[in-house]
């Protein structure tokens, strides 16, 4: 199923958004890796655009097993950039990480139930081996 990625927000705690299906329909919220530009704004690493993702096997860094998830390809100047679970800006940099909601715990914002969204995504990619990732 071929997905699109609309960004809401970007802030300090992260760049948010929405991952949609073909019909429009919100699937999970998102969160990318803030980064700060001169401009006092913030940017994610994967830019606007048509993205290819293919299925395969990956492993974050600390971890010792290997997990299967969908890199984002064909970014310049970037590998490994995947879709993955984590709740916070921190645990990602770069990867969209996928949640339910957007929430604020203390001063910071973050998404919820970012591991069994993250499962939620890959059973409705089950038997696909690649998508497209359209980021408007």
């Amino acid at each position: 199923m071929d997905i699109q990625l609309k960004r809401t927000d970007s802030n300090i705690f992260g760049v948010f958004g929405e991952l949609l299906d073909s019909e429009n329909n919100k699937l999970f919220v998102t969160l990318e890796h803030a980064y700060y530009n001169p401009d006092k704004t913030y940017f994610a690493k994967i830019p606007v655009g048509k993205w290819k993702c293919v299925r395969g096997l990956h492993r974050l860094d600390g971890m010792l097993n290997h997990f299967e998830t969908f890199e984002i390809t064909g970014i310049p100047n970037h590998s490994g950039l995947l879709f993955h679970w984590g709740n916070y800006n921190c645990d990602s940099e770069g990867c969209i990480l996928l949640g339910d909601k957007i929430a604020q715990n203390g001063a910071e914002k973050m998404i919820t139930n970012s591991k069994i969204s993250f499962n939620k995504f890959m059973e409705l990619q089950d038997g696909v081996d690649e998508f497209w990732l359209s980021i408007g």
